[in-house]
């Protein structure tokens, strides 16, 4: 497979400008990694929950506990959407999962408490209570919406699994009819993120092109020559070839935002994260994970591999047209080389190459009802890479996931919130190891 080439944009590089963005909206457009309980509560979700096809924790992320979106809300405003108990989470998330009014986060001051926990004693309560009110300005707001689908594909030319997997074109497409019923609308930049792939590849067993099947077919993943192919032979594309289809959709996809709202396009910022490789997950791993799935591994990795070389020259070179987004409005996020670094140093990062039993119960902010108890064993199984199901990551691993978003987020020249490249490293989780992938 021929490579980028090195004279292209630096992705990961923060814009020669020195600009400071600040985002005052996010949105959110994925799969399981970032559902916040979407699939959980869709019709399909309670029946595959029911044949045990799918597993959630509690409060229906796919975790032991929080995934990287809930990072990001909590350093990003100091609330948290897991406050406490699984009924109040869930209620709480309830809120974010469509674009209304509700979806609106309110950022505590730096060091502030994430939802403190009303006092439980009567006469301390009354105390507070009896307390005159301070004089406080209004809470800077986060609007905060959370679209991403357990399962959901991005190639709408496939339809696997009898109807059971969504497409990101209906998140994008509720995203955009949302946004037009708000009574008050979107102020300031908005920052769209979007990852997704894996179920096209994985779930869907999406194959990739036959090269003896199709002879006109690019050799190379330079996004703009099969953007050129495929106008040039629109026919031999109805069969799907492979990746080319689903980063298609992903520039049709952001194209579609901003036509719908051309009067804020140039205030549209968007991220685009990559797939880590399937060997970082456990369920292909060689005497660690599913026998059923290992063969798999070998096939589908190059397809991934293709993918994600395909997004990157994507990003780099997006195709001129009135609706793309301008260079420094749109950003790659290459997970696959986070995660390859994290797999490779596991100890510094105090994480188990294991899977967790089953059992492991999330932990809440401002506990309203009894914590689970965090036995040393308990603790040690937080740790693991996966969850029971072999698929899905800990809240141990997506921590390190949204640490490593925040950080190029931060490094592309955004504030969000209580999150800037002043305060940033001082208050990040393991602050003293690396923050991007050691050259």
């Amino acid at each position: 497979m021929d490579t980028p080439s090195t004279s292209r944009r630096k992705i990961d590089a923060p814009p020669a400008s020195g600009r400071k963005i600040d985002i005052k909206n996010v949105v959110i457009l994925g799969d399981s990694m970032s559902d916040i309980g979407n699939k959980w509560l869709w019709p399909t979700g309670e029946l595959a929950r029911l044949f045990r096809a799918m597993r959630v924790n509690e409060a229906g992320r796919y975790s032991d506990g929080r995934n990287w979106t809930d990072f990001l809300v909590e350093w990003s405003t100091g609330e948290t959407l897991m406050w406490g108990n699984k009924d109040l989470s869930i209620r709480k998330s309830n809120d974010y999962r469509t674009l209304s009014g509700y979806s609106v986060l309110g950022v505590e001051p730096q060091g502030g408490r994430a939802e403190p926990k009303p006092p439980v004693d009567l006469d301390e309560y009354l105390k507070q209570m009896r307390k005159p009110s301070e004089e406080t300005g209004a809470l800077p707001e986060i609007k905060y919406v959370n679209y991403a689908m357990g399962g959901a594909i991005v190639t709408t030319d496939w339809a696997p699994k009898f109807g059971a997997l969504t497409y990101l074109r209906d998140q994008v497409k509720d995203y955009v009819a949302q946004r037009r019923l708000l009574t008050k609308p979107f102020e300031g930049d908005t920052m769209h993120v979007i990852w997704i792939g894996l179920n096209d590849f994985v779930t869907a067993e999406r194959p990739d092109y036959d090269p003896r099947k199709i002879k006109t077919l690019p050799t190379t993943p330079d996004y703009s020559a099969w953007l050129s192919w495929s106008q040039t032979y629109p026919k031999e594309l109805t069969g799907g070839v492979g990746v080319f289809p689903a980063v298609a959709e992903i520039q049709s996809l952001v194209e579609l935002v901003n036509s719908s709202f051309p009067e804020t396009k140039d205030r549209h910022h968007f991220m685009v994260l990559d797939l880590p490789s399937v060997y970082n997950a456990i369920r292909f791993i060689e005497g660690l994970g599913d026998p059923s799935w290992i063969p798999l591994a070998g096939s589908i990795d190059p397809v991934i591999r293709r993918y994600d070389a395909m997004l990157e020259s994507l990003v780099e070179k997006w195709p001129a047209g009135p609706h793309a987004p301008g260079a420094d409005n749109v950003h790659l996020v290459r997970m696959s080389a986070w995660m390859d670094h994290v797999s490779a140093q596991m100890d510094q990062w105090n994480l188990s190459k294991k899977a967790q039993q089953r059992g492991v119960r999330p932990i809440y902010h401002g506990s309203v009802s009894p914590q689970p108890k965090d036995t040393p064993e308990m603790a040690k199984m937080r740790r693991c890479i996966t969850t029971s199901d072999l698929a899905h990551p800990t809240e141990a691993v997506y921590e390190i996931i949204a640490r490593y978003f925040v950080s190029r987020l931060l490094d592309a020249g955004y504030t969000l919130g209580r999150l800037s490249g002043d305060t940033w490293r001082s208050h990040a989780p393991y602050a003293d190891l690396p923050f991007d992938v050691p050259k």
